[in-house]
This record gives C-alpha cells, sequence and structure tokens, in this order.
C-alpha cells in the first residue's frame, strides 16, 4: 500500500537558497525525519517582498509521508473523484475552428485527440513570417492589417510578455500548461505563482504547439479569413470564406478579442450577444530600477529573483476606477494597428526581462451603459478612440506620448523625448484631448494614488497610447453545460473574443474545457 500524499504550503526559503534544502525544510517545519518524507513536487511557488530586502520564495509542497501527518498547515491530497458522464458528441465528425489564439489551438488539439476533423481558420499568417511583418511595421512603416501584432498563429499573445498568470487553477489550466511545456516551454510554470515565457520564446513554443494539432490530425489555413457564418433555421452550418460557404457539423468562434468585423457579421446573423465591461488608458514607462527598489528595497539583488512587478488599484467612491493590467517587468512596449489610420500600444518581455524599463497599462473602466449605439457600441468606442489617437499623433503611424508630470500639469511637453524601449516615431501630446471625462479624470486620479504607494511614479513616468484593447467589449452568451451559444446551435463560442477569459491561459483553458465537454467521435 502506498504512502498518504500531503501537501503543505507556505514553506518560506530565503533568495538563494538551493531547493535541495526543501525537503530538510519541511521536515524541520514538521518535526519529522527527513526520510520519511519521499516523492516531493513543488505545487506553487511565489515571491513573498512584503519585508522589505529579505525577500523570501514561499512554497506550497506534495509529499508522500510514511507516517500520518495531523497539522493545521497539512492537508490530505484527496484522489481526484470522476464526475458523472455528462459528455456528450458533436452532431458530427468535421469542426471548424475560427482563429488560432490560445484557445482556438487548445480547442483543436482536445478536439482532434478524441477524433473529430478539425480545420483551423487563420486570417494571419504562421509565426516566421509574422514576425517579418511585425518588424516591417516597426522598422519601415509597412503595415498589414492581417499580419500584425494582433492576428496570426497564437493570437496576440504570441508577441507579449508571456504571462501565464490566471485566477483560478483546474483541471483545464493544467492541461494547457502541459501543453506548453510538452511544447517546450519550461516545467516551472506549471508551479509559479507568476510565470512567464516571454515572446522570443514563446513564439517557438507556439509553432510547437501548431505540430503537435497537426499529427493529432488538425488541417491549419493561414491567411484564410472567415468573413461570415452559414446559419439556416437557428443552427450554424458552417463559415464563410472568399465568399465561399464551406459545410461543417460545428463551428467553434475563438477569434480573440480584436475580430471587429466578424463581430459586425455575427450581429447581422442573429447571434445573440451582449455589451461587456472593459477599459482603455495608457501604457506608462518607468526605469526598472526604480520598480526594483520601491517593491524589493535597495539592497535586493534583482537578478536572483527577477524584475520586479506591481498591481496597483483605485477606486473613487462614485465607482470610478483605474488599475494596472499587463505589467511588463524589464519589458518593451510595442506598437500595434489593425487599420488604416488608427493606432494603440502593448507590452512585451523576453524571458529575461532585462532591459532597462518596466512597462504596464494603465486604464479606466469605461461606463458601457452610458455608451450610444447598440451590442456593438464598445467596439465603436474602441475603433473611434484608435482613430483620434492617429490624428493626435500627427498621422504616418507617429505615436502620442506624454509625461505623466505633463499630464497631471495638465499641459504639453517640449524638447527632446526621455529614453524608452518604444521604437516608432513619436510626437508630444495631451492625452486630455484624448479621452472623455470620466477616463480622463479616472487617469489623473490613479497617477496621484500610485504616486503615494510608489514614489517617483509621475515624476519619472512616460506615457504612449492609447491602450485599448484590455478585454472584448462584447460576450457571445452560451450554455454552460455545453458552451454552445443561446440562440444559434452548432455554434461555440469560447476564449477573450467570446468574453469568457482574460488572458493566455485562462483562453487556452477555456479551448480545452470545450474538447472536456465534448464525447469522443464514434462513426454512427
Amino acid at each position: 500500500m502506498s504512502s498518504p500524499r500531503y501537501i503543505v504550503r507556505e514553506i518560506a526559503l530565503a533568495v538563494g537558497t538551493p531547493e535541495e534544502a526543501l525537503a530538510r525544510t519541511v521536515a524541520e517545519f514538521l518535526r519529522i525525519p527527513v526520510n520519511s518524507l519521499s516523492d516531493l513536487r513543488i505545487v506553487r511557488k511565489s515571491l513573498d517582498a512584503r519585508a522589505r530586502n529579505r525577500p523570501l520564495w514561499r512554497y506550497a509542497v506534495e509529499f508522500s509521508c510514511a507516517r500520518p501527518l495531523q497539522h493545521p498547515r497539512v492537508s490530505v491530497v484527496q484522489p481526484p473523484v470522476e464526475a458523472a458522464a455528462s459528455r456528450r458528441p458533436l452532431p458530427g465528425p468535421s469542426v471548424a475552428i475560427v482563429g488560432s489564439g490560445p484557445a482556438g489551438l487548445g480547442a483543436a488539439l482536445g478536439l482532434a485527440r478524441k477524433g473529430y476533423k478539425v480545420t483551423v481558420f487563420e486570417m494571419g499568417r504562421a509565426v516566421i513570417p509574422r514576425f517579418r511583418d511585425i518588424r516591417l511595421f516597426i522598422k519601415q512603416n509597412k503595415f498589414d492589417a492581417k499580419s500584425n501584432i494582433l492576428f496570426g498563429l497564437g493570437g496576440a499573445g504570441t508577441f507579449s510578455d508571456g504571462k501565464l498568470t490566471a485566477r483560478t487553477r483546474n483541471e483545464h489550466t493544467a492541461a494547457f500548461l502541459g501543453e506548453l511545456v510538452a511544447s517546450g516551454a519550461d516545467p516551472s510554470i506549471e508551479y509559479l505563482h507568476h510565470p512567464h515565457i516571454g515572446t522570443d520564446r514563446l513564439q517557438f513554443i507556439v509553432d510547437k504547439f501548431r505540430v503537435h494539432c497537426e499529427e493529432a490530425g488538425c488541417e491549419f489555413r493561414f491567411e484564410t479569413e472567415v468573413s461570415d457564418l452559414v446559419v439556416e433555421d437557428g443552427t450554424c452550418r458552417g463559415v464563410v470564406v472568399n465568399g465561399d460557404a464551406l459545410p461543417f457539423d460545428a463551428v467553434v468562434l475563438a477569434p480573440g478579442l480584436s475580430a471587429h468585423a466578424l463581430y459586425k457579421a455575427l450581429e447581422a446573423r442573429g447571434v445573440a450577444m451582449e455589451r461587456k465591461a472593459f477599459a482603455v488608458g495608457v501604457r506608462v514607462e518607468h526605469p526598472q530600477e526604480l520598480i526594483n527598489k520601491r517593491q524589493l528595497g535597495d539592497q535586493v539583488d534583482a537578478g536572483a529573483v527577477g524584475a520586479a512587478e506591481y498591481f496597483l488599484t483605485w477606486q473613487n467612491a462614485a465607482g470610478d476606477a483605474a488599475y494596472s493590467f499587463c505589467m511588463c517587468p524589464g519589458g518593451v512596449v510595442v506598437p500595434c494597428a489593425d487599420a488604416e489610420g488608427a493606432l494603440f500600444t502593448n507590452g512585451m518581455s523576453y524571458s529575461n526581462r532585462a532591459t532597462p524599463f518596466a512597462n504596464s497599462a494603465v486604464v479606466a473602466t469605461v461606463n458601457v451603459d452610458a455608451l450610444p449605439g447598440g451590442v456593438l457600441a464598445g467596439v465603436d468606442y474602441q475603433r473611434r478612440l484608435e482613430r483620434d489617437a492617429y490624428a493626435l499623433g500627427g498621422g504616418e503611424y507617429r505615436f502620442p506620448v506624454q509625461t505623466i508630470a505633463a499630464y497631471v500639469g495638465k499641459r504639453l511637453d517640449s524638447g527632446d523625448f526621455p529614453k524608452t524601449s518604444f521604437q516608432k516615431p513619436m510626437r508630444w501630446a495631451n492625452f486630455w484631448e484624448l479621452f472623455d471625462s470620466q477616463v480622463a479624470n479616472s487617469l489623473y486620479e490613479s497617477f496621484l494614488d500610485f504616486e503615494r504607494k510608489i514614489p517617483g511614479f509621475i515624476k519619472t513616468g512616460f506615457i504612449i497610447g492609447p491602450e485599448s484593447r484590455t478585454s472584448s467589449p462584447v460576450r457571445i452568451p452560451r450554455k454552460p453545460d455545453t458552451l454552445e451559444s443561446v440562440n444559434v446551435a452548432r455554434l461555440y463560442p469560447i476564449g477573450e473574443g467570446a468574453g469568457y477569459s482574460g488572458g493566455i491561459v485562462s483562453s487556452g483553458a477555456d479551448g480545452f474545457r470545450l474538447a472536456d465537454f465534448v464525447s469522443e467521435w464514434k462513426a454512427p
């Protein structure tokens, strides 16, 4: 009979202590001989920097023990309980997946392994040609609306920090993280509290993920835009590509949050959609040294723990709110566009997070209910903001910029630009002219609040903007037991574009969740 399995939490090791000391530390904490422990496995690892200049690594550790244990910080690992069989097959073997972001890739791999004939449609390109297109835009201003930081294999996340945080951990997030490891990611992403991969590695991992999908039987069609659905009598019968209707037994919608043209086609087809909360703002950049000293202390080697992060929020009594989002320590601010005459920003980091700059979005919630228009009012709001930003920058993809000090002082900067990671042409601007009063004031109040939390936030901060694609402005309602659209049969909306996730892991997990809800295909 095997020894019982336990989990002990909040085991602390000083930064720099080798993890080989975990077994001895756990044994000392439990006051048992170290040789009574076996098969130790790290379940969770996070940095505790609350005590300045004395950061600790905190662990949750799973292990077997030769003796029964009773301790308030120790829990028994219970074997998984098999859920009642509720899975059902899709209505036929052929499945179209619209989009090759994390949600689309997760669904493609999961369904193909269950015997379905999966075709993935992606209007962008594969990783290598997509990388070339992005470089041409940054260096030579050659813009491609279908192949850029937003569109292509892996979605917007491929050219990002590769943050793999998730609010919840379950069998679907575990399955997705496991596939990333199988595709070349470091195994530590399965237990780190704030894991990240970095865009220099993630693009190759995403491409390997695609190979695994193809080995399972998936077909990828790049540079192939799905412009519409085939809907007959309330049932989705296929997709429209280049004006041709292609029949499929089921369609999985995983288009990402920037599929504005497809949203309009869905609305015209009568697919149920609803407004969803979202936020807009700016990308702010600071010296990474400032963030390291404020978050870790001035005596800690950031090389031992990684460049420091921050997570900041502000809210007033009226319910207006702003917060930091997608923080990229040691990162780079990147230019984005998916239409002529419009622009916005994002952030990314390489795997070593070693640049001298920290960047983050600081965004304010938009009063969605007050927007004029129909269900796509949020899409129209984003588009208008991005066109206005293009004009504020003076055209030709010059990006509007401002120091935070000038924004707080409601004035225009002058003179040379500060040192920055940003590589596109810039123009001094006043962002009070870009945002509506509610967003502008929320950003103003949040900057004052963040200065109290991180002294120097205003004085050394540099704004590049806008940051407009934080989340989808619409949700496509679905049935909770099948993930099928509430009013169009055989249509399965998943991921960020459908309004059901908020990052790489949660999107990938949503794809695996759909595959888990479905039984294996067996020919009748």
